[in-house]
């Protein structure tokens, strides 16, 4: 039996847990093509409890009507042929590298797939990741007011940057939830810190741009050494005209339907003047965006944005130049390599 005890260089990852596991959280990119059901897992892992005998006899059949059914999609589906081509090495897991990661490994294994069973399964790869998580890395970090351009400026820097708030499917502010729309719903904690690791790996020697976000991104929490990491190191300050800002934000969070705006608004409200908040709403009824979006960002952004010490100014009032000045910065540092 092929065992791997890591879970890097694959062409193909298998995940043959049933749907909802897959969903709370797997190896990014990997194929979810369960041994059981929702349903059939929840049944034998309650008769298990019951009767072991019975549980496994069950078990074993229901995997091999299941494994026969994926045999005929291969047959019968591109999709499922282009995943199981001889060429492709597969790796195939389960929660903890139990029976039904095996009993899909031994029917493929039989027809000279290059297949491999990882060790210790899904547990195995989280106890990886955790450890991955605390490694060192080098880090450049991006901070600044809402608006000037820094998530732009890190999706220009790729691959040489970590985008957070996209990871994280929020924009890191009072609207931040709003990026779902957009992104999709917030991942779990563990799928956030899987997809961030994998942004992470083999990026140990090179000089990362990340944004100096807060501990947590809408109902995330970065993990504890990454964020140690960010905060102590060489910091640019990132600012920007207030027009180019303005329009910034108007980009980022249009068409927003009214009952998300209010909602958003009442989360702020405690923070600024009555005053400035029937400004906004009275703005918002108008339809005059951008006038929503200076009385925003000057008169609550710009006065919660809690300033910190900077090794760097970058005034963002041009993005091929500013991506210069960053690289220039990168470049100083000599482990650094484009």
């Amino acid at each position: 039996m092929r065992i791997a005890t890591s879970y890097h260089d694959f062409d193909v990852y298998i995940d043959v847990r049933s749907p909802s596991e897959y969903t709370h959280s797997h190896i990014p990119n990997a194929y979810n093509i369960p041994v059981l059901n929702d349903n059939q897992f929840k049944f034998i892992g309650t008769l298990y409890k019951k009767n072991t005998m019975q549980a496994q006899i069950i078990g074993a059949s229901l995997a091999c009507e299941n494994i026969a059914a994926i045999l005929k999609k291969i047959t019968q589906e591109k999709t499922m042929q282009d995943i199981f081509q001889h060429k492709n090495k597969i790796l195939i897991y389960c929660a903890r590298g139990g029976k039904r990661s095996q009993a899909l490994y031994e029917v493929l294994n039989n027809l000279n797939f290059q297949v491999y069973k990882l060790q210790e399964g899904y547990k195995g790869y989280r106890n990886e990741i955790l450890k991955e998580l605390e490694a060192s890395y080098s880090f450049i970090t991006l901070c600044g007011p809402t608006g000037c351009g820094k998530s732009e400026l890190l999706q220009n820097l790729s691959p040489h940057s970590i985008d957070l708030e996209n990871l994280a499917h929020h924009y890191g502010s009072s609207f931040g939830h709003l990026a779902t729309q957009k992104l999709g719903d917030q991942p779990t904690q563990k799928m956030f810190e899987n997809t961030l690791a994998k942004a992470l790996y083999n990026k140990k020697n090179t000089p990362l741009f990340i944004e100096a976000e807060s501990k947590k991104i809408g109902n995330l929490i970065i993990p504890a050494q990454i964020f140690t990491q960010y905060q102590n190191t060489t910091k640019i300050l990132i600012t920007a005209p207030l027009q180019q800002r303005i329009e910034r934000i108007i980009k980022l969070y249009h068409p927003i339907q009214e009952q998300d705006f209010l909602q958003a608004m009442q989360k702020i409200k405690p923070y600024i003047s009555n005053k400035i908040f029937q400004s906004v709403i009275t703005s918002w009824k108008q339809n005059q965006l951008h006038n929503v979006a200076e009385l925003l960002i000057t008169q609550y952004y710009d006065k919660v944005y809690k300033k910190s010490t900077y090794h760097h100014h970058i005034y963002n009032d041009n993005i091929e130049k500013s991506i210069q000045q960053l690289q220039d910065i990168a470049k100083s540092t000599s482990a650094f390599k484009y």
